[in-house]
């Protein structure tokens, strides 16, 4: 009777564990799901980072546009202008108080970029993070220890548009972004996606 007892438990919990790695799964190819409806877009965010006790930090606002696979262009312009393009091969990370350009690999700038994985389709860096679904909210949170940015949070309207997202960093502060203007159908340049170095910028070449 114990052995059968001790079996049965053994047969439920590999139940619940079978279904719940599949509800995992149907998380994460329904999220991949909507962003392969949007097969380009721009949008306008307002930003506001809280620390860990909710405090208001810092107020900022800004354009991205997207272009998938892999093309992604992120502009703040307050309170301070920052620089975010993927060309779809390479990220440039672009500070222009400090003068100074990172450049890196995909893989390596979606750690601490998690925007980036709005533009891919690259299952082998999908496979580093867990997809959880909340209607239309997703939390997508990475499976590697360490990081410093531990979940992006993405909420999408009944249209299929971008409405909102989160990144909630590792010590406790928080970046909440409000995205409005949203185009599916933008009109986007040649060079919309390329990065140009400015005469006297350093280049921190990371790849």
């Amino acid at each position: 009777m114990k052995t059968m007892t001790k079996l049965c438990t053994v047969g439920i919990a590999a139940c619940i564990w079978s279904l719940s790695f599949q509800a995992l799964a149907d998380d994460s190819a329904a999220l991949k799901k909507k962003l392969a409806s949007l097969r380009q877009f721009s949008a306008h965010f307002e930003q506001e980072v809280v620390d860990a006790q909710g405090k208001p930090l810092q107020k900022g606002s800004g354009d991205m546009t997207v272009q998938r696979p892999d093309r992604f262009r992120w502009e703040a312009k307050k309170p301070d202008d920052n620089l975010i393009v993927s060309d779809g091969k390479a990220v440039w990370l672009y500070d222009p108080f400090v003068e100074q350009v990172t450049v890196m690999s995909l893989s390596k700038a979606v750690v601490n970029t998690p925007f980036l994985l709005i533009s891919s389709t690259d299952d082998k860096i999908w496979k580093n993070y867990q997809i959880d679904q909340d209607g239309l909210a997703f939390t997508i949170t990475s499976k590697q220890k360490d990081q410093r940015i531990e979940s992006l949070r993405m909420v999408f309207d009944n249209q299929n548009h971008i409405t909102r997202m989160e990144v909630n960093e590792a010590q406790g502060q928080r970046s909440e972004f409000t995205l409005s203007s949203f185009n599916q159908n933008p009109t986007i340049k040649a060079d919309t996606f390329n990065f140009k170095t400015p005469e006297g910028v350093t280049v921190d070449d990371q790849r």
